[in-house]
């Protein structure tokens, strides 16, 4: 499997060089051919053929139209990513008004139930315990008073 990958990234490599060398060697022959009168790609060899700028006012011609076109495409670029936003936006408002609005409705019932749970275990569970052991420690000490008492008229007599 690796000695696919490498052949085919060493394939890839030889390609992409390939058509590095071919783009470079477009580029240095177009400012060749433009500005140092050589001839490279000869203009006879097609009638009416582009040659490159002479002069820096057609090279600022060329970047004024060109940055045209980039501000345009910036602004139909920006008009969409503010569509998009605004969808985005819109379906999380709904997503939030679908879902999570009933979400925290059933949470603030739950909560609701839970509370009501816990009172009811209170006042039916702990509250008789705390009686009983009210009534059990009262009887206690009632009896350890009556133990007491019963101490003092014997040491009395």
């Amino acid at each position: 499997m690796t000695v696919m990958n490498s052949a085919v990234r060493f394939l890839l490599t030889v390609v992409l060089a390939a058509i590095l060398i071919v783009v470079v060697y477009l580029i240095v022959s177009w400012l060749v051919d433009g500005y140092f009168g050589g001839n490279i790609f000869p203009n006879g060899a097609e009638p009416d053929a582009w040659s490159a700028p002479d002069s820096w006012s057609e090279w600022r011609d060329i970047a004024v139209v060109a940055m045209a076109l980039l501000i345009g495409l910036a602004g139909i670029l920006a008009c969409t990513l503010l569509a998009v936003l605004i969808g985005i936006a819109l379906i999380v408002r709904r997503a939030v008004n679908q879902n999570v609005v009933p979400l925290l409705d059933s949470t603030r019932n739950l909560v609701d139930e839970v509370r009501g749970t816990a009172e009811f275990v209170g006042e039916s569970a702990v509250t008789p315990i705390i009686r009983l052991y009210s009534v059990v420690s009262g009887m206690r000490k009632g009896l350890d008073a009556l133990g007491s008492l019963s101490g003092r008229f014997r040491s009395d007599s």
